[in-house]
Protein backbone atom coordinates (compact mmCIF):
# COMPACT_ATOMS: atom_id res chain seq x y z
CA UNK A 1 0.00 0.00 0.00
CA UNK A 2 1.52 3.47 -0.99
CA UNK A 3 0.53 6.85 -0.13
CA UNK A 4 2.26 9.55 -2.21
CA UNK A 5 1.91 12.88 -4.33
CA UNK A 6 3.49 13.61 -8.13
CA UNK A 7 6.49 15.28 -8.04
CA UNK A 8 8.77 16.40 -11.00
CA UNK A 9 12.09 16.28 -11.21
CA UNK A 10 15.13 15.60 -13.17
CA UNK A 11 16.48 12.06 -13.62
CA UNK A 12 19.99 11.76 -14.87
CA UNK A 13 22.20 9.24 -16.34
CA UNK A 14 25.35 10.71 -14.56
CA UNK A 15 25.23 12.23 -11.26
CA UNK A 16 25.70 15.90 -11.38
CA UNK A 17 28.28 17.69 -9.96
CA UNK A 18 27.49 19.10 -6.05
CA UNK A 19 27.99 23.02 -5.60
CA UNK A 20 26.12 26.14 -6.56
CA UNK A 21 26.13 27.02 -10.18
CA UNK A 22 24.50 29.69 -12.04
CA UNK A 23 21.46 28.61 -14.09
CA UNK A 24 23.33 28.60 -17.75
CA UNK A 25 25.90 26.52 -15.82
CA UNK A 26 22.99 23.95 -14.55
CA UNK A 27 21.23 23.89 -17.77
CA UNK A 28 24.55 22.59 -19.67
CA UNK A 29 25.49 20.19 -17.12
CA UNK A 30 21.74 18.94 -17.24
CA UNK A 31 22.45 18.46 -21.05
CA UNK A 32 25.61 16.34 -20.90
CA UNK A 33 24.83 14.43 -17.99
CA UNK A 34 21.92 13.08 -19.82
CA UNK A 35 18.79 14.55 -17.69
CA UNK A 36 15.30 14.32 -18.44
CA UNK A 37 12.50 16.14 -16.52
CA UNK A 38 10.54 13.39 -15.00
CA UNK A 39 7.29 12.90 -13.21
CA UNK A 40 7.24 10.63 -10.52
CA UNK A 41 5.19 9.06 -7.04
CA UNK A 42 6.51 10.64 -4.28
CA UNK A 43 5.94 8.42 -1.27
CA UNK A 44 5.07 9.81 2.16
CA UNK A 45 3.56 6.22 3.50
CA UNK A 46 4.53 2.88 2.30
CA UNK A 47 3.56 -1.05 3.32
CA UNK A 48 5.34 -3.34 2.22
CA UNK A 49 8.34 -2.41 0.51
CA UNK A 50 11.98 -3.64 1.76
CA UNK A 51 13.47 -1.19 4.65
CA UNK A 52 15.93 -0.01 2.46
CA UNK A 53 13.67 0.69 -0.50
CA UNK A 54 13.47 4.09 -1.71
CA UNK A 55 10.74 4.00 -4.42
CA UNK A 56 9.29 2.22 -7.54
CA UNK A 57 10.50 2.64 -10.77
CA UNK A 58 8.05 1.55 -12.96
CA UNK A 59 8.72 0.13 -16.45
CA UNK A 60 5.00 -1.21 -17.52
CA UNK A 61 3.98 -0.88 -20.64
CA UNK A 62 1.39 1.75 -20.12
CA UNK A 63 0.06 3.38 -23.13
CA UNK A 64 -2.26 5.82 -21.77
CA UNK A 65 -0.67 9.15 -23.31
CA UNK A 66 -2.22 10.83 -20.79
CA UNK A 67 0.30 9.45 -18.15
CA UNK A 68 2.97 9.08 -20.68
CA UNK A 69 4.90 11.75 -18.10
CA UNK A 70 4.85 9.42 -15.50
CA UNK A 71 6.90 6.73 -17.79
CA UNK A 72 10.86 7.04 -17.48
CA UNK A 73 11.53 5.56 -20.76
CA UNK A 74 8.99 8.09 -22.45
CA UNK A 75 10.53 10.77 -20.53
CA UNK A 76 14.29 9.48 -21.67
CA UNK A 77 12.89 9.55 -25.52
CA UNK A 78 10.69 12.59 -25.34
CA UNK A 79 14.27 14.54 -23.64
CA UNK A 80 16.22 13.32 -26.92
CA UNK A 81 18.38 10.99 -24.29
CA UNK A 82 17.67 7.87 -26.09
CA UNK A 83 15.99 7.38 -29.60
CA UNK A 84 14.16 4.77 -28.71
CA UNK A 85 11.43 3.94 -26.13
CA UNK A 86 13.48 0.43 -25.13
CA UNK A 87 15.21 -1.28 -22.26
CA UNK A 88 17.33 -4.24 -22.75
CA UNK A 89 18.21 -6.47 -19.85
CA UNK A 90 21.26 -9.32 -19.08
CA UNK A 91 19.96 -10.91 -16.18
CA UNK A 92 22.65 -13.14 -14.01
CA UNK A 93 23.46 -14.88 -10.92
CA UNK A 94 26.20 -14.70 -8.69
CA UNK A 95 27.99 -18.71 -9.98
CA UNK A 96 27.86 -16.81 -13.92
CA UNK A 97 30.54 -15.04 -13.00
CA UNK A 98 29.34 -11.73 -14.71
CA UNK A 99 27.41 -8.16 -13.71
CA UNK A 100 23.78 -7.85 -15.04
CA UNK A 101 22.72 -5.10 -16.46
CA UNK A 102 20.07 -3.19 -17.96
CA UNK A 103 20.52 -0.84 -21.22
CA UNK A 104 18.36 1.85 -22.02
CA UNK A 105 17.32 2.71 -25.62
CA UNK A 106 18.74 -0.49 -27.73
CA UNK A 107 20.47 -3.87 -26.99
CA UNK A 108 23.81 -5.13 -26.82
CA UNK A 109 23.79 -7.88 -29.88
CA UNK A 110 27.24 -8.99 -28.81
CA UNK A 111 25.70 -10.27 -25.45
CA UNK A 112 22.97 -12.88 -27.67
CA UNK A 113 24.11 -16.30 -29.14
CA UNK A 114 24.20 -15.67 -33.07
CA UNK A 115 24.22 -11.89 -32.55
CA UNK A 116 21.30 -9.45 -33.68
CA UNK A 117 20.04 -12.64 -35.66
CA UNK A 118 19.71 -14.46 -32.84
CA UNK A 119 17.18 -12.33 -31.45
CA UNK A 120 13.52 -13.00 -32.07
CA UNK A 121 10.79 -10.92 -31.39
CA UNK A 122 6.96 -11.07 -30.36
CA UNK A 123 3.89 -9.21 -30.17
CA UNK A 124 3.00 -7.95 -26.48
CA UNK A 125 0.35 -10.74 -25.71
CA UNK A 126 -3.20 -8.95 -23.87
CA UNK A 127 -3.75 -10.28 -20.73
CA UNK A 128 -5.82 -8.91 -17.39
CA UNK A 129 -2.77 -7.53 -15.31
CA UNK A 130 -1.57 -4.88 -18.47
CA UNK A 131 1.95 -5.80 -17.84
CA UNK A 132 4.78 -7.46 -20.65
CA UNK A 133 3.37 -11.29 -21.51
CA UNK A 134 3.75 -13.89 -24.42
CA UNK A 135 0.91 -16.37 -25.15
CA UNK A 136 1.64 -19.85 -23.26
CA UNK A 137 0.58 -22.01 -25.60
CA UNK A 138 2.25 -25.18 -24.19
CA UNK A 139 4.88 -26.98 -22.47
CA UNK A 140 7.14 -30.15 -22.68
CA UNK A 141 8.83 -32.76 -20.37
CA UNK A 142 11.69 -33.87 -22.97
CA UNK A 143 9.70 -33.80 -26.06
CA UNK A 144 6.37 -35.42 -24.77
CA UNK A 145 3.97 -32.59 -24.57
CA UNK A 146 1.94 -31.70 -21.19
CA UNK A 147 -0.02 -28.95 -22.41
CA UNK A 148 -0.44 -29.45 -25.79
CA UNK A 149 -0.52 -26.32 -28.11
CA UNK A 150 -3.51 -25.39 -29.99
CA UNK A 151 -6.02 -27.93 -27.86
CA UNK A 152 -5.44 -27.29 -24.52
CA UNK A 153 -6.25 -24.19 -23.06
CA UNK A 154 -3.21 -21.02 -23.34
CA UNK A 155 -2.57 -19.07 -20.95
CA UNK A 156 -0.42 -15.62 -20.55
CA UNK A 157 2.75 -15.99 -19.71
CA UNK A 158 3.93 -12.85 -17.41
CA UNK A 159 7.33 -11.67 -18.08
CA UNK A 160 8.24 -10.25 -15.31
CA UNK A 161 12.06 -8.94 -14.37
CA UNK A 162 10.95 -8.35 -11.13
CA UNK A 163 10.85 -11.46 -10.29
CA UNK A 164 12.40 -14.56 -9.36
CA UNK A 165 9.25 -16.48 -9.83
CA UNK A 166 8.96 -19.34 -12.57
CA UNK A 167 5.51 -20.55 -11.94
CA UNK A 168 3.20 -22.68 -14.00
CA UNK A 169 -0.92 -23.27 -13.94
CA UNK A 170 -1.70 -26.38 -11.57
CA UNK A 171 -3.28 -28.18 -14.24
CA UNK A 172 0.32 -27.91 -16.26
CA UNK A 173 2.06 -28.34 -13.50
CA UNK A 174 0.64 -31.46 -12.04
CA UNK A 175 1.76 -33.21 -15.17
CA UNK A 176 4.61 -32.22 -14.84
CA UNK A 177 5.39 -33.27 -11.24
CA UNK A 178 4.07 -36.77 -12.11
CA UNK A 179 6.79 -37.21 -14.54
CA UNK A 180 9.31 -36.24 -11.96
CA UNK A 181 8.36 -38.45 -9.39
CA UNK A 182 8.41 -41.50 -11.72
CA UNK A 183 12.14 -41.02 -12.06
CA UNK A 184 12.27 -39.89 -8.32
CA UNK A 185 10.21 -42.36 -6.21
CA UNK A 186 11.89 -39.98 -3.40
CA UNK A 187 10.46 -36.63 -4.66
CA UNK A 188 8.66 -34.78 -1.58
CA UNK A 189 6.45 -31.97 -2.95
CA UNK A 190 4.85 -31.55 0.89
CA UNK A 191 7.41 -30.30 3.20
CA UNK A 192 8.04 -27.28 1.56
CA UNK A 193 4.89 -24.68 0.55
CA UNK A 194 6.24 -24.24 -2.80
CA UNK A 195 9.27 -26.25 -4.27
CA UNK A 196 9.41 -29.85 -4.90
CA UNK A 197 12.89 -31.78 -3.41
CA UNK A 198 14.71 -34.82 -3.36
CA UNK A 199 17.03 -36.29 -1.05
CA UNK A 200 20.14 -36.23 -3.79
CA UNK A 201 22.82 -34.43 -5.10
CA UNK A 202 21.37 -32.24 -8.35
CA UNK A 203 23.67 -34.00 -10.47
CA UNK A 204 22.45 -37.26 -9.96
CA UNK A 205 18.88 -35.76 -9.94
CA UNK A 206 19.84 -34.45 -13.54
CA UNK A 207 20.80 -37.37 -14.64
CA UNK A 208 17.14 -38.76 -13.94
CA UNK A 209 15.04 -35.77 -15.38
CA UNK A 210 14.30 -34.23 -18.56
CA UNK A 211 14.71 -31.00 -19.89
CA UNK A 212 11.54 -28.77 -19.70
CA UNK A 213 10.12 -26.54 -22.88
CA UNK A 214 8.11 -23.57 -22.74
CA UNK A 215 6.24 -22.76 -25.72
CA UNK A 216 5.31 -19.25 -26.00
CA UNK A 217 4.21 -17.09 -28.95
CA UNK A 218 5.12 -19.76 -31.54
CA UNK A 219 8.36 -20.64 -30.01
CA UNK A 220 9.84 -23.22 -27.92
CA UNK A 221 12.25 -22.25 -24.97
CA UNK A 222 13.71 -25.46 -23.33
CA UNK A 223 15.89 -25.61 -20.17
CA UNK A 224 18.10 -28.37 -19.76
CA UNK A 225 17.43 -29.49 -16.04
CA UNK A 226 20.96 -28.30 -14.59
CA UNK A 227 19.10 -24.57 -14.88
CA UNK A 228 15.86 -25.91 -13.17
CA UNK A 229 17.49 -27.68 -9.87
CA UNK A 230 18.47 -25.61 -7.15
CA UNK A 231 21.70 -27.12 -4.91
CA UNK A 232 20.65 -26.40 -1.11
CA UNK A 233 23.29 -26.37 1.77
CA UNK A 234 20.83 -29.47 3.49
CA UNK A 235 21.64 -31.96 1.12
CA UNK A 236 18.51 -31.72 -1.21
CA UNK A 237 18.24 -30.66 -4.70
CA UNK A 238 15.37 -28.16 -5.36
CA UNK A 239 13.36 -28.05 -8.61
CA UNK A 240 12.60 -24.00 -9.70
CA UNK A 241 9.73 -24.94 -11.47
CA UNK A 242 6.55 -24.94 -9.40
CA UNK A 243 2.83 -24.32 -9.25
CA UNK A 244 1.15 -20.78 -9.57
CA UNK A 245 -0.47 -20.55 -6.44
CA UNK A 246 -1.95 -17.41 -6.81
CA UNK A 247 -5.72 -16.71 -6.42
CA UNK A 248 -8.27 -16.65 -8.39
CA UNK A 249 -7.95 -16.69 -12.18
CA UNK A 250 -4.15 -15.76 -11.49
CA UNK A 251 -3.62 -19.09 -10.91
CA UNK A 252 -3.96 -19.54 -14.44
CA UNK A 253 -0.51 -17.86 -15.47
CA UNK A 254 2.67 -18.51 -16.26
CA UNK A 255 5.32 -15.86 -14.11
CA UNK A 256 8.68 -15.90 -15.65
CA UNK A 257 10.82 -14.71 -14.26
CA UNK A 258 14.84 -14.23 -13.43
CA UNK A 259 15.19 -18.34 -13.12
CA UNK A 260 14.20 -18.21 -16.46
CA UNK A 261 15.61 -14.45 -18.02
CA UNK A 262 18.99 -15.47 -16.63
CA UNK A 263 19.17 -17.28 -19.78
CA UNK A 264 17.64 -15.14 -22.33
CA UNK A 265 18.61 -11.61 -23.32
CA UNK A 266 15.73 -9.92 -23.12
CA UNK A 267 14.51 -6.66 -24.57
CA UNK A 268 11.27 -4.63 -23.90
CA UNK A 269 10.49 -2.20 -26.88
CA UNK A 270 7.76 0.40 -25.64
CA UNK A 271 7.35 2.48 -29.19
CA UNK A 272 6.16 -1.00 -31.07
CA UNK A 273 4.57 -2.97 -27.80
CA UNK A 274 7.05 -5.86 -28.71
CA UNK A 275 9.49 -8.74 -26.86
CA UNK A 276 12.67 -10.05 -27.79
CA UNK A 277 13.98 -12.95 -26.48
CA UNK A 278 16.96 -14.33 -27.49
CA UNK A 279 19.84 -17.01 -25.81
CA UNK A 280 22.36 -14.80 -23.83
CA UNK A 281 25.72 -15.70 -24.34
CA UNK A 282 26.67 -16.58 -20.62
CA UNK A 283 23.99 -19.47 -21.08
CA UNK A 284 24.99 -21.03 -24.45
CA UNK A 285 24.59 -25.38 -24.33
CA UNK A 286 22.40 -25.00 -21.32
CA UNK A 287 18.85 -23.77 -23.07
CA UNK A 288 17.60 -23.70 -26.41
CA UNK A 289 15.37 -21.81 -28.68
CA UNK A 290 13.64 -23.29 -31.68
CA UNK A 291 10.47 -23.23 -33.71
CA UNK A 292 7.57 -26.14 -32.22
CA UNK A 293 8.48 -29.41 -34.45
CA UNK A 294 12.50 -28.29 -35.05
CA UNK A 295 13.69 -29.38 -31.81
CA UNK A 296 17.28 -30.40 -31.78
CA UNK A 297 17.84 -33.89 -32.38
CA UNK A 298 20.75 -33.92 -29.32
CA UNK A 299 18.28 -32.48 -26.60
Amino acid sequence: KLQGFIWEDYTCIQPLKSGTQSAVELKLQLKSNKCALFQFLALYKSQGLGKHSDGILGLSPHKDMSKKKLHYLWSLKDNGIIDNAMVSFSVTSKEMGETPYALFGGYNSTQIVGGAAGLKTFKNYPNWLGTWALEGQGMYYGSEPMQKPGEDVAYPAIIDTGSSQLSIPPDVFDKIQANWAKALPNLDCTSDQTFCNAPESCDTVATKVKPIGFQMSDFVFELNPDQYLYRASEGKCYFVIHKCRLPGKNKDLFLIGDAFLRHFYSVYDFDKDQISLGINTHSQGKVSMYKPGERPAEA
